[in-house]
């Protein structure tokens, strides 16, 4: 059909994307990457600290151009088998990605935005190519999941605010009847008021009518028809010829680049088309999808049927090999079933026994104290390099790839559907090992009754063999208890006798467990910083002339380290954020705690919601204001963050929140009475880094806490300012929008208001007068100003720029004190300008 041909000419077109990303990946590995390639690693070794940082910054983009290839190329096929070898390929560069940007940090001496401007120029690149993606996969692959959390979150809220409203008295009946009186008289005079007015105007609106009709009677001019038609020729003719100046002005600015196009028709809109496309696609997946899922069950029973019999023979046959020829070595039947069964050689036992000897013949305390030296010696190495799992699993991929996609004929299948044979290869492991189980229940039963037969042939007591064969596996059993012993002991749980269900609900209605605004890193608006590393070169000279981060930095930092681990589980489980240096050895942060600092109105609780919505992940929100008067008493605190992460750990991914985070680090007592901000502070290190025994969350939960701050200079005692730093792993700072940032927050913001294509003078005037001002505010501004009723009366009343100007007059400004004081804490935390003690706030305080 002419559906499935469009499909396959699509398909051909993302399969070649796949090839392209494929043989890209293969030639960074075997030629640039230098945890994989050794040629790679001794030429990286030969260079300076600045070449070694281009290297990596260029195989940083490299892989991030694989990236965005393999994930459109990932959205976009509908051939289930491939998806799934594609999402393979996605998850490795993916977890490099983020391998790269810890190496790229450790490089730039430890700040967490590095400016790449010289390397783009040299690769001939322009900057949006750093703009890390936020795969669609990570919402879309739990679409039904999301939509009943949603429901079901909806509910439980929409029960609790009738609860709340049935407790709280109507106000209406609260009002006395003189209070009444007034209301409707005010009401009353300003509608006759308004009344009287209108009348008025009118009434002059006739007088002058009549008076200009008077004038033209008493002048009695003869040309009038004439005069008249030459007045209406010569507006006319004006009107057009500014009509079509205007047209060629706006044609030039649009061929010289200075103004955009116009917007398409919505008849013939290509964006339209492709997104009506993008969605027949999505509905092939889905269909595709099923289909391949019910082909697993019928080819897992095909398999079964006419193979099982051939690998169970071949198993008993096996099998029955081994125990014979150990029998014959050994003198009696072995015990089964074994730890592996393999193909045994005559000489494999001698083998064994003489490395098991070899090793018994170690001295451990030697060995430990050759371990120990060599420890020592590391001591003032550094960290120790992370485990190349990603390079392996691009490795295996590409592996993959080439056996099984590379060289195979698609050109007849044009719906894109699965493989048979494909399905059956993947089915015939599982059959396999429900085929050993069935082998190895018979043989087990054979050699029982050869036992049994061998002892009476012996003369012995078959139930004095049996005895000793269970003491055997009483012992064995013992052992492994013994093992299990020496874990970790898990926390205690206050909550062990409630159901998960319950804590669900209980969180909704104590509004600890909040619903996510729809909000995505793409409403953060800002440009990219084109002279980040010329300010670096001043920086080297005086550090505290360190280039704020740009708008571009922030959203690809927040990509990396909030969403691409929480999205994918393969990510997350072996994601560089999982442990932090520290010295000489790298230790576990559970949890990964990220801290989003920045003045008021920078965008710190947006960008958590758009964290939480761009991974479908649940949102808890432990702010101290939040949760003061709830969970009282001295347990509360600790019920309260146990509960939480619990549940945050059993329904992933999760993001939980703590706002105003300096005040959960800052010691002492609260003034004026009430619940102090730092109760929770025990519990959360507690469970998250115990002293002793195990934590409640480990590096693989896909659960993210998230801080943010926007006084974090207030933890001015030393103690409390290094336990509120070594708990984030990550600082992020957000600084006052530049002036392009703030051109194109305007522009952003008044388009999505109502306004079509902004005046780019007036959008340059506000981003002037606005400097001073955080994000926040200019969102403010244009919500205040730009209504719906002000859109519908654009007509009747053209937008002015002095409408936004004196709504911006009536915000606060960010004053140059506060802006100073953070930039300050943040180079604080990179090691700029650090005092060796910070001056006494404590004691000033008293």
């Amino acid at each position: 059909s002419a559906v499935s041909f469009l499909a396959a000419m699509s398909s051909a077109t993302f399969d070649l994307q796949w090839k392209e990303g494929m043989v890209e990946l293969i030639d960074q590995l075997e030629l640039c990457d230098p945890q994989s390639s050794a040629a790679a690693r001794s030429r990286i070794e030969s260079l300076d600290a600045t070449e070694q940082f281009q290297h990596f910054a260029t195989l940083y983009i490299r892989y991030l151009q694989i990236f965005r290839r393999l994930e459109e190329s990932y959205d976009q096929t509908v051939h289930p088998q491939k998806r799934r070898d594609v999402r393979k390929s996605l998850d490795g560069v993916i977890g490099r990605l983020l391998e790269l940007r810890e190496v790229l940090v450790e490089k730039n001496g430890g700040v967490p935005f590095f400016n790449l401007d010289e390397v783009l120029v040299d690769l001939k690149l322009g900057p949006e190519v750093l703009e890390v993606p936020v795969p669609k996969y990570i919402v879309e692959d739990q679409g039904r999941t999301l939509a009943e959390r949603e429901r079901l979150l909806d509910a439980l809220l929409k029960r609790h605010a009738s609860r709340d409203e049935q407790g709280e008295e109507d106000p209406a009946v609260q009002m006395d009847i003189d209070e009444a009186l007034k209301i409707i008289q005010a009401n009353e005079r300003g509608r006759q008021g308004q009344q009287r007015a209108e009348g008025v105007k009118a009434a002059r609106e006739r007088e002058a009518w009549e008076e200009r009709r008077r004038a033209a009677e008493e002048e009695g001019d003869e040309d009038g028809p004439e005069a008249a038609a030459t007045s209406l020729q010569a507006a006319w003719r004006g009107s057009a010829s500014r009509r079509a100046t205007a047209l060629m002005r706006d044609e030039e600015l649009v061929f010289i680049g200075m103004a955009p196009p116009p917007p398409f028709p919505k008849e013939g809109d290509p964006r339209l088309r492709e997104r009506q496309t993008k969605a027949r696609r999505k509905q092939m997946q889905m269909q595709h999808e099923a289909e391949y899922r019910d082909a697993l069950v019928a080819q897992d029973a095909v398999v079964y049927e006419t193979e099982g019999p051939d690998m169970k023979e071949e198993m008993m046959d096996q099998l029955r090999d081994w125990y014979i020829r150990y029998r014959e070595r050994e003198g009696k039947f072995p015990d089964f079933p074994p730890e592996e069964v393999e193909k045994p050689m005559p000489g494999d036992a001698a083998e064994g026994a003489e490395e098991k000897g070899a090793d018994a013949k170690k001295d451990p305390k030697k060995d430990g104290k050759k371990d120990g030296k060599k420890g020592a010696e590391d001591d003032g190495e550094g960290p120790p390099p992370l485990p190349p799992h990603f390079i392996n699993t691009m490795k295996d991929s590409y592996q993959e790839w080439s056996d099984k996609w590379q060289h195979r004929d698609e050109r007849l299948n044009f719906a894109q559907r699965h493989d048979v044979e494909l399905v059956r290869q993947s089915v015939r492991p599982d059959v396999e090992l429900r085929v050993r189980a069935e082998v190895n229940e018979l043989i087990g039963r054979e050699l029982q009754n050869l036992q049994e037969e061998f002892e009476r042939a012996q003369g012995k007591k078959g139930k004095k063999g049996k005895g000793g064969k269970k003491g055997k596996g009483k012992k064995g059993k013992g052992k492994g208890k013994g093992k299990g012993g020496k874990g970790k002991k898990m926390p205690k749980d206050p909550t062990a006798s409630l159901s998960l269900e319950y804590l669900y609900e209980q969180l909704v209605g104590d509004g600890i467990l909040k619903k996510v605004d729809p909000v995505s890193l793409e409403d953060f608006v800002g440009s990219y910083g084109l002279l980040g590393q010329a300010m670096d070169k001043l920086a080297e000279a005086d550090p505290t002339r360190l280039p704020n981060p740009s708008f571009a930095q922030i959203r690809s930092a927040v990509t990396e380290y909030c969403i691409l681990p929480l999205g994918s589980d393969a990510v997350k489980r072996h994601c560089p954020l999982n442990t932090a240096p520290k010295g000489s050895k790298r230790v576990e942060k559970n949890g990964t705690p990220v801290l989003l600092c920045g003045v008021p109105g920078s965008g710190k609780r947006m960008l958590a919601h758009a964290v939480a919505s761009s991974c479908g992940a649940n949102l808890f929100d432990l702010t101290p204001s939040n949760t003061e008067g709830k969970y009282p008493g001295k347990k509360g605190p600790g019920d309260l963050v146990h509960t939480v992460l619990k549940v945050a750990k059993a329904l992933p991914p999760s993001v939980v929140l703590i706002g105003e985070a300096e005040s959960v680090w800052v010691s002492g007592k609260k003034k004026g009475g009430g619940d102090p901000p730092n109760r929770i502070l025990k519990a959360l290190t507690s469970l998250l880094a115990p002293k002793k025994g195990a934590a409640l969350l480990e590096p693989s939960d896909r659960v993210l806490i998230l801080g943010t701050s926007s006084q974090p200079y207030a933890c001015e005692k030393a103690k409390d300012y290094n336990a509120f730093r070594d708990f984030f792993c990550k600082i992020l700072y957000l600084p006052l929008p530049d002036y392009a940032a703030r051109c194109k927050l305007w522009t952003h913001l008044l388009e999505r208001a109502g306004l079509d294509r902004p005046c780019l003078d007036d959008v340059q005037a506000l981003a002037r007068v606005s400097d001073a001002f955080s994000a926040g505010a200019i969102a403010e501004v244009v919500r205040r100003t730009i209504t719906p009723r002000r859109v519908e009366r654009l007509a009747a009343k053209p937008f002015s720029v002095h409408d936004l100007v004196s709504q911006l007059a009536q915000q606060e400004p960010v004053y140059r004190e506060d802006d100073s004081a953070m930039r300050g804490w943040y180079h604080k935390t990179l090691g700029i300008g650090v005092e060796p003690e910070p001056e006494g706030g404590g004691k000033e305080a008293k």
